[in-house]
């Protein structure tokens, strides 16, 4: 056991020491934060796949396979996203890719935590109590859409460097180690190339680097400079392509943002920032976009997982002394402030994308920020008025138990979710488990009001088949009135068209996707069991109605290779 170090210990702890150790026995806390992290992130890991956009992530990443090393940097039309799928591309490389991505993002919101209790710990040295907050908060502060969800794994880790790098500017600052600002430039590269996540934060950095001084915690105003001369050499590079990015009329942000009136604006960024500070409805306010599938934990196990949190949090915390610091008001109240408005600047920065008001990817950094302010808020009013103590600990105790019960509820849906998706992306295997070269699959499916699919979208249909099959050109359409997506029949094949196409198809101004008879495989789905079958034959096909058609070479049989699924189709599928 380890204890904390008091008033009349001149030892200063190590570098693994300072990174997990905010009070009164190292191994208890440990043990306290890994609890959290498996309640609020890994309780279903063993049981969850993928979800939506992480499909086009690993495709992504398969479809590059072929173009080496230099492959994992390709940005996929996203200029500073160079980084973005390298982790989908290390998945890939093991035999389980799945659960490598998910003990990726395990390890990405773990480090969140730990960097933002490292930041604490910089600014208020000795304020024991503070940092275990920062710890605990962040681990728990689940108001994200995407939480546990592997389309965020980018951003997440994104974040994650750009806490390294302002830790790392932070220590500099303590220490004049040129090692520090070498790691943190480093770590501001890597954010920056993974995600542009970080940009609304930037101009914030310098603000902590002067309270720093303010506070007492640096002597001298010129390390300041060389942290931003060296910040500023290292996203020269970057300035120019996300300006581009930024204002091309054609771009991705062009049509992901939604345009509304500065009255809108403010309310909808008053609204994503006030998430922040309301655990409640992580817990029990969530909006989804589609019929939530039947429940895969108990609300009983989700009641308990935040109790038991709560409790034993509230424990911990009654135990933590502060070895330095005062209760100045000034200070800790601006540095509470700072670190709120950078959530603010955060969730401005992501308000008016599409599907926003879902609070969707819009969180995944102000969360951390707004943590810090609760803990550094929290820590001075216990400081303050120490008799209040036990009542000051029922607020971080609450965000933490609800948080808790967020994260829980998060991964309900993507696991129950999943039951669906391996149902019917399992019958598509089954059905066909592998194909001829040069086969075209199409799936079918009537108006689904009642479920979301795996293939629900033409692009992720096309994504899975290409996991799937294991082949990047491989010749796949998901044929659906909902989505814009159909097909017409010819004498020798049919003619379709993806999403976006039905119009110039049927104006003759863009070729239509031709589908043979003799190389095609056509499945239609089952709403009622959830799974695809095989058509076997054409004749009397909605497809073939009233054209006179006759597709006596449809036979998809000889298109089929029957084999047992490889270990890749029962990998992805978590067979």
């Amino acid at each position: 056991m380890i204890s904390k170090p008091d008033s009349t210990d001149s030892r200063r702890p190590g570098a693994i020491q300072r990174l997990w150790f905010v009070g009164s026995g190292l191994d208890s806390n440990v043990l306290l934060y890994l609890v959290l992290l498996l309640l609020v992130w890994g309780l279903t890991v063993p049981l969850c796949g993928l979800w939506q956009d992480d499909t086009l992530l690993l495709r992504l990443a398969r479809s590059s396979e072929d173009h080496g090393v230099w492959g994992w940097f390709n940005g996929f039309g996203f200029p500073l996203r160079r980084l973005y799928t390298l982790p989908f591309h290390l998945a890939l490389a093991t035999p389980q890719p799945i659960w490598t991505l998910h003990l990726i993002f395990g390890v990405a919101w773990l480090g969140q935590a730990l960097a933002a209790g490292w930041i604490a710990g910089l600014l208020l040295p000795g304020q024991w109590l503070t940092r275990f907050l920062a710890v605990c908060l962040t681990l728990t502060a689940t108001s994200d859409y995407l939480t546990d969800n592997l389309t965020a794994l980018g951003y997440n880790i994104a974040a994650l460097a750009l806490l390294l790098a302002v830790g790392g500017a932070l220590r500099y600052l303590e220490c004049r180690r040129v090692r520090w600002v070498v790691l943190s430039c480093a770590a501001l590269a890597f954010s920056i190339w993974t995600l542009d996540i970080a940009i609304p934060s930037l101009p914030f950095a310098p603000l902590l680097m002067v309270w720093m001084v303010w506070r007492g915690r640096s002597k001298a105003w010129r390390p300041i400079l060389v942290v931003m001369l060296a910040w500023g050499l290292s996203l020269a590079p970057a300035v120019p392509i996300e300006w581009r990015f930024l204002h091309d009329p054609a771009g991705y942000v062009a049509g992901a943002m939604r345009h509304v009136s500065l009255a809108e604006r403010i309310q909808g960024t008053a609204w994503q920032w006030l998430e922040n500070f309301r655990p409640w409805r992580w817990a029990f306010a969530r909006r989804v976009w589609y019929p939530r599938p039947a429940a895969a934990i108990p609300p009983w196990v989700m009641a308990l997982g935040a109790t038991v949190s709560a409790a034993w949090f509230a424990l911990r915390a009654r135990r933590l002394r502060d070895t330095e610091g005062t209760s100045d008001t000034v200070r800790a109240l601006s540095l509470a402030s700072l670190f709120a408005s950078m959530a603010l600047a955060t969730n401005a920065a992501y308000a008016f994308l599409t599907m926003s008001e879902l609070h969707y990817r819009t969180h995944i950094l102000a969360r951390t920020w707004a943590s810090l302010a609760i803990a550094v808020a929290v820590g001075w009013a216990i400081r303050r008025w120490p008799r209040l103590r036990p009542a000051f600990l029922l607020v971080p105790a609450a965000f933490i138990g609800l948080g808790v019960w967020g994260g829980l509820e998060r991964q309900d849906l993507w696991v129950s979710t999943w039951r669906m998706h391996q149902r019917e992306l399992s019958s598509i295997v089954a059905g066909a488990p592998a194909l001829v070269p040069g086969t075209g699959i199409i799936l079918r499916s009537p108006p689904l009001p009642g479920r979301y699919l795996a293939t629900e979208a033409d692009y992720l249909a096309q994504c899975w088949m290409i996991l799937l099959y294991d082949d990047p050109g491989i010749h796949a359409l998901r044929a659906t009135a909902e989505r814009g997506t159909g097909c017409r029949a010819t004498a020798d094949a049919l003619e379709c068209w993806h999403e976006h196409q039905a119009v110039c198809v049927a104006a003759g101004t863009c070729p239509a996707d031709r589908f043979p008879y003799e190389r095609l495989v056509l499945m239609d789905f089952d709403d009622r069991e959830g799974t695809y079958h095989v058509v076997p034959t054409l004749d009397g096909d909605q497809f073939l109605a009233g054209t006179g058609v006759n597709a006596t070479r449809y036979r998809p049989e000889e298109r089929i290779l029957r084999q047992p699924f490889s270990p890749r189709q029962r990998a992805l599928l978590l067979e």
